[in-house]
């Protein structure tokens, strides 16, 4: 099946940066390098998250600047798995038989963000 132009659309409109790469959409989040990846394969549609390469970075950043990095991480979080949802109900309308695989790209992100307010912590007890 081809890639759905109201899919393209839902994304766009929740303000996600859109990009269309062999047989799957990647759709980034604005304030931190997180990624909704949809991929599409006959009438199956899987939903993963993504931390981008720069996740770690941009969190440190946030954190240096005094921001409460726990909470941008949670909406973020909360926001593409609401995203997701929407996405999965869309694509499932249409006739594919959807897989949400958030679980793991959640955890990724937390760990990375756990380990940044760590070590953001040592530093200041030095």
């Amino acid at each position: 099946m081809p890639i759905p132009q109201e899919l393209i659309d839902l994304l766009k409109e929740r303000e996600l940066e859109v990009k269309k790469r062999k047989g799957r959409i990647i759709a980034a989040h604005s304030e931190l390098p997180v990624s909704l990846i949809v991929r599409l394969s006959g009438s199956t549609a899987i939903i993963e998250l993504e931390a981008g390469e720069e996740l770690e970075d941009v969190m440190s950043d946030l954190v240096e600047s005094g921001e409460d990095l726990e909470s941008i991480v949670e909406d973020v979080l909360s926001e593409m798995r609401d995203i997701a949802v929407d996405v999965s109900r869309l694509l499932s309308d249409k006739g594919f038989k959807v897989e949400l695989r958030l679980r793991e790209g959640e955890n990724d992100v937390r760990d990375a963000m756990e380990e940044i307010i760590e070590e953001y912590a040592e530093s200041e007890e030095e």
